[in-house]
């Protein structure tokens, strides 16, 4: 039986959609530590991801792309959420958190966020 390229297509993005992670996402970097590696060049779009999913900062430095309300931003994985243990809540750089809501919010959820 074959399959029209749309019907991959479109299997492939439920697939990929699936694997996304949702949390919370706050801007205000409480409860962070640095990944074990230093990320060059370092950006203004950062984003720490919970410690309990990388507790040893398997994956630092790696473009992640977070969204809300149709919205994304891609920004560097150079930080490990410590406030974010046993969930999906992220926290990110001011400058990539004002890409996709303002400041003055705090928090926003719910937030998906995958590897790029």
């Amino acid at each position: 039986m074959l399959f029209s390229s749309k019907s991959v297509l479109y299997f492939l993005s439920i697939v990929a959609s699936a694997a996304a992670h949702s949390g919370r996402a706050s801007w205000d970097a409480l409860g962070t530590t640095p990944c074990p590696m230093q990320c060059t060049p370092l950006t203004d779009y950062r984003v720490a991801l919970p410690v309990t999913e990388f507790p040893n900062g398997e994956n630092c430095c790696a473009e992640v792309i977070v969204q809300y309300q149709g919205v994304s931003v891609s920004a560097t994985f150079t930080d490990l959420f410590l406030a974010g243990a046993n969930t999906e809540n992220i926290s990110l750089s001011h400058q990539a958190f004002a890409k996709l809501a303002a400041l003055e919010l705090g928090t926003i959820e719910p937030v998906t966020w995958d590897f790029a």
